[in-house]
């Protein structure tokens, strides 16, 4: 038979509530000692990071309503209007003009143009797929992209095959350029077997298509050749005109195809702007004086004398940080000897300073969104 448990005495049954009541009494204080903090509500839904606030308002109205014909759902749509936003928004997102750079939005906006029929599209989507926007890159992927892009913009599909193709190509260490004995590399010449394209791209009037081959020009110091490449890609790369005046600041080269001189200078004088260059450039028997050597080293390179040219390559090689002159380097230049017929600035591994534009979509850019970042 079970056992039956004696049934508690009234004082136990006392007891106990006693006890429970205490403890009922303390939940309040317990409560009150563990309670979260308060939240802001504001703090739940924090600014989103593709729109910050802007300090144009004319320049955010435009984001606004571009993004309300982008995303349009009114009923009949205006498919023109929306195919031309979700175009110029992928061109924004891809350089960060206006927004921050977000390349995979701007794939996705090139996407939703081409889908709607923008004929440039297949220019971005190309470049997507060399590039990756944001992803591993894909560029047998851009083919067909490319071969599309041929209907609306030959020049560019020219350029973009000669970049797909430069992309593919295995890497050339070493390889002999013809010319002078120069290595071909990616910052100092062009890939030789796809030059002939890169060539036939900038007769077609492809603006980067002319700056690549103005840097590789640059590379082999003909800069009367490259100062006219960069002119004629300028008034679409803004990259390309920087360069042109970069020449004919730190060269003389003139747009009449002269360098600096209307006749050639005896070399007696080119001697003597070089031996004058490297008094101030030392500071030997007077003081110190970068600008002014530098002046002496241009009008010396004007006349054709080539330590004033290679010296002039090596200045400005390695700028400062901020631009313009690093007086370290200008040191360490000082008491360098170039008359050796194997001296190179590749010998210093400098870099030359001459740009590109960010991506080659960039001249599509409309001017008012490429001149309010500079603003």
């Amino acid at each position: 038979m079970p056992v039956r448990q004696p049934l508690p005495t009234a004082a136990a049954v006392v007891q106990r509530s006693a006890a429970l009541a205490v403890l009922l009494a303390a939940l309040p204080l317990q409560a009150q000692l563990f309670e979260p903090p308060a939240i802001d509500p504001g703090q739940l839904t924090p600014a989103s990071p593709t729109a910050p606030a802007a300090d144009n308002p004319a320049q955010s109205q435009a984001l606004q309503q571009l993004r309300s014909q982008a995303d349009s759902v009114q009923r009949p749509p205006n498919l023109a209007a929306q195919r031309d936003a979700n175009w110029l928004l992928g061109l924004l997102a891809l350089h960060g003009l206006g927004i921050p750079i977000d390349a995979p939005a701007a794939q996705i906006r090139f996407q939703a143009a081409q889908r709607l029929g923008h004929p440039m599209a297949s220019a971005g989507l190309a470049w997507c797929a060399i590039d990756g926007c944001g992803l591993p890159p894909n560029p047998p992927a851009a083919r067909p992209w490319i071969a599309q892009l041929r209907k609306a913009d030959a020049a560019r599909a020219i350029y973009l095959e000669w970049l797909l193709a430069a992309r593919l190509a295995p890497l050339r260490v070493g390889q002999a350029d013809g010319r002078n004995n120069r290595t071909s590399s990616a910052t100092t010449g062009v890939p030789v077997p796809e030059k002939a394209l890169l060539q036939q791209a900038a007769r077609a009037g492809s603006p980067q298509a002319q700056l690549e081959l103005g840097l590789a020009e640059v590379a082999q110091g003909q800069y009367q050749t490259a100062y006219g490449l960069f002119r004629s890609a300028s008034h679409r790369s803004p990259a390309a005109a920087a360069n042109a005046q970069m020449i004919q600041e730190r060269y003389g080269v003139t747009p009449s195809g002269s360098m600096g001189m209307n006749r050639p200078t005896p070399p007696a004088a080119s001697q003597r702007w070089l031996e004058m260059a490297r008094r101030y450039h030392r500071g030997d028997g007077v003081p110190a004086n970068y600008t002014e050597a530098i002046r002496l080293y241009q009008q010396a390179a004007a006349s054709g004398h080539p330590e004033a040219k290679r010296m002039l390559e090596l200045i400005y090689s390695r700028p400062a940080p901020g631009g313009g002159i690093d007086i370290g380097w200008m040191q360490q230049l000082a008491n360098i000897d170039l008359s050796r017929p194997q001296f190179s600035i590749n010998n210093l591994g400098g870099a030359q300073p001459f740009l590109r534009d960010p991506t080659p979509l960039y001249d599509l850019v409309p001017a008012e969104w490429r001149n309010a970042a500079l603003r």
